[in-house]
Formats: structure tokens, sequence, C-alpha cells
């Protein structure tokens, strides 16, 4: 099981524990514990925010590059909508590695969610290398707002204040 990974260790929720070993202030905690079973993917059980943090919420994001162009299929559909959501994230002053704290997934039929996954894991890669992953929670859906979109993803970033 995944232990807890709070930084600072303990149970308790000190201004020490947002900041990591070299002084640097930590705008997001990703916290999983094993009182609880593990998670089912890639995501962390909770979040806490700094209070030296901006909260943005970010509107759906579906998998239309920048031309308006959709990919044909969920992954390529995924990593587009979550590099949307860095684009959102970047504009406003902060990095998805350090500032994401929430997804919310939305995929159009089970037979997507490999691919959604793939995506994901693609993604999650690059941005959370040691596993440090941000709280997804993932649904399927009858539908989205256009038949060829297969995933939308909603989210909640900390940029800096």
């Amino acid at each position: 099981m995944r232990e807890d990974r709070r930084q600072g260790g303990g149970t308790g929720g000190s201004e020490r524990d947002m900041e990591d070993v070299v002084g640097k202030r930590v705008l997001v905690e990703r916290r999983s514990t094993d009182r609880i079973a593990p998670p089912l993917g890639a995501y962390s059980h909770a979040a806490r925010v700094s209070p030296e943090g901006v909260v943005l919420h970010i509107a759906g994001q579906v998998g239309n590059a920048p031309d308006g162009t959709v990919a044909p299929d969920a992954c390529g559909q995924t990593v587009q909508a979550l590099r949307n959501i860095a684009a959102v994230v970047e504009d406003a002053g902060g990095t998805p590695a350090e500032g994401l704290v929430s997804l919310f997934t939305m995929v159009a039929s089970r037979e997507a969610l490999p691919g959604v996954r793939r995506g994901i894991g693609e993604v999650f890669a690059e941005w959370f290398p040691e596993g440090d992953y941000p709280i997804n929670s993932l649904c399927v859906v009858a539908g989205l707002a256009r038949e060829d979109l297969l995933v939308e993803i909603a989210s909640v970033a900390v940029v800096p204040g």
C-alpha cells in the first residue's frame, strides 16, 4: 500500500508540512494513506492547498487542439485535454506539476477507458515522475457536448499568489 506522503510526516497540519526539505514553499501537498484501500489508478486520496496560493478553477477541457482539430481516439483526446489544462495553468503563472490539485474526468463510454488511462499515464509520467498525483474522480457519462468528444476533464489548480 502507498504510505501517507505528507511533507514532514506525522499527522499534524503544521505550516512546516507545506515546506519541502530545501525550504521551497509547496503549493499543493498530495496525500494518500494506508488507512484506506490504495487508489485504483493514477491519483492521490487527498490534497492540501497552501494558504499562499491562489485557487484556479478550470472549465472542462476536451481533446481539441488550438487549431480546433480533435484527435480520433481517447488517448489522443486525453493527452490534448491535459495539455489544454496545462496551458491554462501556465497562463495563470503556475505549472501542472506544482499546482494541479484535482481532476474530474468524464468519459463518454466504457470502451474509451483504456485510452483515457493510457493518455493520463503518458502525461502524468512527465508531470509527476515520482507518482505524486493529483486527486482524480472518473466517471462514465452518457455523452459529452459533441458526439466526437470522448473525454472531458475539469480541474482545480493552485498558482502562486
